[in-house]
């Protein structure tokens, strides 16, 4: 079998990973022979001969001999010029970047299926890239998975299990990920829920099988968390996580990324430090897992060559192959479990009052929890309710707020397990 001659754009941390696995260890059927970033200069651990070496992309993407173009630069441009042209001319890509394929993959994937070239891109989930292997056959199985829950930020898991542990708050548990290199000097899209969003957005893709750029759905990030919600969590038996969610009912998807509730005993409620981890439930109630490192140089390059290996071997990637619409369901028609922390006053007659206004508005109370008052000016209360629908929940707290004997905004945080 012929090599497939292989050139990497972008020759950064991931890069040089792929570089040394390629160029240094060797991989059977693959062949490197360019490599290109804008800084050719700068310290790297293995030294290239200057005829694999250039600082225009255009270069390696218009070279007739390259056969697949890894883009490893990251970010909007310009990485989507990287991949069009590269289909275009005929080659198959390998990318890590989510936010591309989130932001703009009808445009690639469209244009990838109307060449029939291939797109590969486990690297973009790392942790959990076995996963979009399971909807090799998208088209057909999209009606077989009733949910998936996903931690999907080995950031973000790394921080509330620091805060779980430890009992730090969420800016000193940022610190430590900064200084063991799990969070960005930025660590914005990771804290916020925009990393996870990115692929949430990828997966519900090929859960679809659509490449049609899905509508708006909640995405809520971790700064509001504090260690008195883990505390409290933790002694009705909870974790705090982040977690993407994808629900299917009748073609009609239930999509949100949110920090939950999720039972200790469970997989993703038991999953510690920077891994990532996905509970899926088929159409018969089977609920299987996955859990891997959610990050590192290593764990990505994996990914990457795992791609150009099938590419390689002539095998079929899994991608969206159709432009039918995503039904998307209201957020407010969704029924969840809540976890409520209320600052009130402490005096007679406070809960009677909460309570009132969550019968007007048909939401049923689980578990109550008064805490000792940390202040003079307010006493926590928790409660966990029953299912209730989001719209009525988010109405009755809103009312419950406007009290005189409430001293701060609720804290909602909802609750997700199989039985809910």
């Amino acid at each position: 079998m012929k090599n497939k001659k292989v050139a990497i754009i972008g020759w950064g941390n991931i890069g040089s990973g792929v570089v040394e696995a390629l160029y240094q260890r060797g991989v059977a059927g693959l062949e490197l022979t360019r490599v290109c970033d804008i800084d050719l200069e700068r310290d790297r651990p293995l030294l290239l001969p200057a005829e694999y070496l250039t600082g225009a992309w255009q270069e390696a993407v218009n070279d007739p001999g390259v056969d697949i173009v890894v883009e490893l630069v990251g970010g909007i441009e310009p990485a989507r010029s990287v991949v069009l042209q590269s289909l275009q001319n005929g080659k198959d890509v390998v990318t890590a970047n989510k936010m591309l394929l989130a932001q703009e993959g009808e445009a690639i994937f469209s244009l990838a299926s109307s060449l029939k070239r291939r797109i590969g891109f486990r690297a973009s989930f790392v942790g959990c890239h076995s996963l979009i292997h399971e909807f090799q056959q998208a088209g057909t199985t999209a009606k077989k998975f009733r949910r998936i829950y996903a931690i999907l930020n080995g950031t973000c898991n790394y921080i509330l299990s620091t805060m779980t542990r430890d009992g730090k708050e969420f800016e000193e548990a940022l610190r430590e990920a900064q200084e063991k290199g799990y969070a960005e000097s930025d660590p914005s899209d990771d804290i916020d829920g925009k990393d996870t969003e990115s692929k949430i957005r990828i997966l519900l893709g090929l859960i679809a099988n659509s490449y049609r750029a899905a509508g708006h759905f909640p995405v809520e990030g971790i700064r509001t968390i504090t260690t008195q919600d883990i505390q409290y969590a933790a002694e009705l038996g909870y974790s705090v996580k982040l977690i993407g969610v994808i629900e299917q009912e009748d073609g009609i998807f239930n999509v949100s990324v949110h920090p939950a509730l999720m039972p200790q005993t469970s997989l993703l409620g038991s999953l510690e430090g920077a891994y990532n981890g996905t509970e899926l439930e088929d159409e018969y109630g089977v609920v299987s897992g996955l859990v891997a490192p959610g990050a590192g140089v290593y764990p990505t390059t994996d990914a990457v060559v795992k791609d150009l290996l099938d590419i390689a071997e002539g095998k079929t990637l899994p991608m969206p192959g159709s432009v039918n619409a995503l039904t998307l369901g209201a957020i407010e028609d969704a029924e969840r479990r809540y976890y409520l922390r209320f600052s009130v006053v402490n005096q007679a007659g406070v809960l009677a009052q909460i309570c009132n206004i969550f019968w007007k508005y048909n939401i049923s109370i689980a578990a109550v929890i008064q805490k000792e008052p940390v202040s003079r000016e307010f006493v926590p209360v928790v409660m966990t309710t029953y299912l209730a629908r989001e719209g009525d929940l988010q109405a009755a707290v809103e009312k419950v707020d406007e009290l005189d004997v409430v001293r701060a905004r609720t804290k909602i945080i909802r609750i997700l397990k199989a039985d809910t």
